[in-house]
Order: C-alpha cells, then structure tokens, then sequence
C-alpha cells in the first residue's frame, strides 16, 4: 500500500497513467476511488458511488465488445458471456493481477472485511474515475486495453467459470419451478453495508448467504441453492 503522502505526489498520478492508459486530470476521483468506506469517510467520499458508475460502464464495455466479437451468437449465450467476465471472482483475480492492492486504502483492523473483493470493487470505481474524468471512450480504451486484452480469455473463462445463478434459473425454467432472491436483512453502518439474502425455490427458503454485497450475497446463495438442490456443474456443460 502506498503511504498516503504519495497520494498526494507525482508517483501516484503515474501509477494511474500506468495503470489505465489516461492520462489523469481530477485526481481527486482517482483517489476517492481507491478509499474504502471502513476507514470511516462519509458515503460519498468512499468509492462505493465510482463503483456503481464503473459497473455500468464495464457492462456496456464488455456487451458491446462480444457483440462485435460473436456476430452469430444468440443473446443467450452473450449475457451468460458477459456474466462470466464481470463476475466477482474474475474482477478480483484482474485486480490482484494489476496491483491494484498498492493503492487500496481500507480499515486493516476490520476483519470481516474481504481484502480480495475490496480489490475487484476498487477496480470498478477506478473505471467509474476514469468515466468521469475522461469520458467513455476513454473508459473503454481503458477496459479493452488494460483489462481485458491482457487479462480476460475469452476462450478461456467460457470453459472454467461457472454462473451459478445463470444456470440456477435456467434450471427453474426447464422444470416449471419459480426461483427469486429475497433480501432478509440489510444494515448500513458507517463502515460497512451488509445484505443477508436467500435463494427462494417457489417461495420456499432453500438457502441464505451474506455478503457487503447485495450481488455477491446473491451469487452465494445461488451456489448453496444449487447444491441443495443436487445439481451438478456436468449437467450444465
């Protein structure tokens, strides 16, 4: 992690050049993208808003980059596609990948904190900064450039990743059952948001996962759902 002195200096507008192929202008937004809300900062002065902001954007980036790359591919198939590449587990594993560990700053002591998905959040709102600085077109040089063409295999995450929740309510269709997530509890201190949600299979309860995340509980609870339910990932491939 960077001491946050060099927050402040030339080494770390270098390192976000470095990083996202831009040459930054408001570096505030970079830095507000890297803070985490369990240091204490007000809501708006964490980077839960840029977060938001570069989920979207990454989203847009990614549907229209396979929309170009699979001309023959159903809809089916390219939402599923670009589930896998925006997922949790892959966000993180780029994050990592990146270094964008060095400019995280977060509560250390706080340790229901996940570290690594904190990583892949911190890497939306930098896309999020990046979208608000510089426009989305540099936004998407940004995500094909310096995220994707390094680091997303297309080829490759359509053979390893698995949606859990894609399949789970590909399932319920084939077999005439109602699947939906419920939110059973939602906290928001000032440190952290908190989501309990279950996975309901005609509104009976089949499991329950928490998470900082409403989406990440949700993919949670899928995958418990999914194996209470005895199905396998063979069924699906």
């Amino acid at each position: 992690m960077l001491p946050l002195s060099l927050f402040r200096g030339g080494k770390f507008k270098q390192k976000i050049r470095q990083l996202t192929g831009v040459a930054p202008v408001n570096m505030k937004l970079y830095r507000t993208a890297f803070r985490h809300s369990s240091l204490g900062v007000r809501g708006y002065e964490s980077n839960e808003r840029l977060e938001f902001l570069g989920d979207a954007v990454l989203g847009a980036v990614i549907a229209e980059y396979l929309f170009k790359k699979f001309p023959y591919r159903t809809e089916g198939y390219l939402t599923e596609m670009r589930a896998k590449m925006v997922s949790r587990n892959q966000l993180n594993n780029v994050a990592v990948r990146m270094g964008i560990d060095e400019l995280l700053r977060y509560n250390e002591a706080d340790m229901l904190l996940s570290r690594r998905s904190l990583m892949g959040n911190a890497l939306e709102a930098l896309i999020g900064a990046v979208f608000v600085d510089r426009g989305y077109t540099a936004a998407r040089r940004f995500v094909l450039q310096k995220i994707v063409k390094p680091y997303l295999d297309v080829e490759e995450i359509e053979l390893t990743e698995f949606n859990y929740k894609s399949k789970l309510l590909e399932w319920s269709q084939k077999s005439g059952k109602q699947v939906s997530f419920v939110v059973k509890d939602y906290s928001r201190s000032q440190y952290r948001t908190f989501y309990r949600v279950a996975a309901m299979v005609n509104s009976e309860e089949l499991a329950v996962a928490e998470d900082t995340s409403k989406k990440n509980a949700e993919k949670a609870a899928a995958r418990l759902a999914f194996e209470r339910l005895n199905l396998t990932v063979e069924q699906f491939v």
